[in-house]
């Protein structure tokens, strides 16, 4: 199965340039995705357009350009951006498979990893969870129909969570967490809940354990709740029989196995993964061997042994909720401790209280470093604290400081800390980095 250039310009109401386009095996609307036979959406951009990077585009094997302006290998529609979502909910409508949806607060995406990795499934690949970005994976899932199929779905405004479940109509959904995030376009938690809620109560599913104080009325009868035997309410539960520094021995539905990561909070996403792998008759035992080899994305949890300390990079993204994990992470392995922190972006009007907190959650650790503007909140609450207006200055700092145990570096997506990560790996001799 291919996508034609004519089929598209029908679809968009537009017209392809003269002569044959190749088909298309996939789409890409960002020029570093572009495989080989990708049709590249060229969509506008705030500051540069999408065709700017056309050439690029096709010098990786574009099959041919989608875009709003002429090109003499592409096809020229009104709306390429809506094409490319009409084109995602044509694909929707002709597959005939399983399709889980994953959304929470925090969580999602190393969920989706496991469940994937357990049930053998595609995935969304990465934290690609906008509407283009799904309809991007549902057209390459048309086009190469899996067994299962696993998104993630993440939402910052109120009315996202109704766009994204009539994009993908999924069969079965996860909620792994509700708590404050995205609030400068949410509101505040109880419309947090609101908008996550819509997904369990469009496609049954599970629950963790994690989202009870928030999910709301007549959703918990026909939800399955997972989560650790320490937690209440659960249908489904797992236990941590050992942890070690960068492991954790797990019991889940009778059978025990290493997961490659620490903390209760992905303790908790292997018991939804197993628990949705019995559910589609894999048998525990062998998810669990598919789930003692998952690796995550980079900038999730990923422990580094270095020669004079341990770095836990946990740089992808921040929120109250996941901050409050990882600290507890970072504090399970031998000291010192240093937490390296960064901005915890779209807080909204919560967002001096929610910093003020954090700073008073990091009281007690032998070092801790602030960087970013809403961040100077955190510091002003714990007084050891070093605060660096920018990820420079920070870096500055970090060179003279002595680093030993464990060394956490967490902040939002725009903070880009995996900079900071890059600078405190570089300290090791290169056959000393973890790869």
């Amino acid at each position: 199965m291919m996508v034609t250039a004519a089929w598209l310009a029908a679809l968009g109401g537009g017209s392809s340039a003269a002569g044959e386009l190749p088909p298309a095996h996939g789409v890409a609307f960002h020029s570093a995705q572009v495989r080989p036979g990708d049709a590249f959406f060229a969509l506008p951009g705030a500051s540069r357009h999408g065709l700017d990077y056309a050439a690029e585009a096709l010098a990786k094997g574009a099959a041919f350009i989608v875009a709003d302006r002429p090109h003499p290998r592409g096809v020229t529609v009104p709306d390429p951006a809506g094409l490319l979502l009409k084109a995602g909910a044509l694909a929707r409508s002709q597959l005939a498979v399983p399709i889980i949806a994953v959304t929470g607060s925090a969580g999602k995406t190393s969920t989706k990893a496991m469940i994937s990795a357990a049930l053998e499934a595609a995935a969304t690949p990465g934290n690609l969870n906008t509407p283009l970005a799904l309809a991007q994976t549902l057209i390459a899932a048309w086009l190469k129909p899996p067994r299962y199929l696993v998104l993630e779905l993440g939402i910052d405004r109120v009315g996202d969570m109704d766009a994204l479940i009539a994009l993908t109509k999924p069969t079965h959904s996860v909620l792994t967490l509700i708590a404050s995030s995205h609030l400068s376009g949410l509101g505040d938690i109880r419309q947090v809940a609101a908008e996550k809620c819509k997904l369990p109560a469009a496609a049954r599913g599970w629950v963790s354990a994690a989202a009870l104080p928030y999910l709301l009325p007549g959703l918990r009868a026909h939800s399955i709740v997972y989560g650790l035997d320490s937690d209440v309410g659960c249908d489904v539960t797992g236990r941590v029989i050992r942890s070690e520094a960068a492991r954790q021995q797990l019991e889940i539905l009778g059978v025990r196995f290493w997961l490659p990561y620490p903390s209760p909070v992905m303790a908790r996403n292997a018991v939804a993964a197993m628990a949705l792998a019995q559910a589609f008759g894999v048998e525990p035992a062998q998810a669990a061997a598919r789930l003692s080899a998952v690796r995550l994305e980079p900038g999730r949890l990923q422990i580094h042994t270095l020669p004079s300390f341990t770095l836990i990079d946990d740089s992808y993204n921040s929120n109250p909720a996941s901050l409050a994990a990882a600290l507890q992470t970072l504090t399970a392995f031998p000291g010192p401790h240093t937490a390296i922190l960064g901005d915890m972006l779209e807080l909204g009007l919560e967002s001096e209280v929610l910093h003020l907190a954090m700073g008073r959650a990091t009281r007690g650790l032998e070092q801790v470093f602030f960087v970013g503007a809403e961040s100077r909140a955190a510091a002003a609450e714990n007084p050891q604290a070093h605060h660096a207006a920018t990820v420079e200055a920070l870096l500055a700092a970090l060179a003279q400081a002595p680093l030993a145990g464990a060394v956490l570096v967490k902040g939002s997506r725009g903070m880009r800390l995996e900079r900071v990560v890059q600078a405190l790996l570089s300290r090791a001799t290169p056959s000393e980095v973890p790869t």
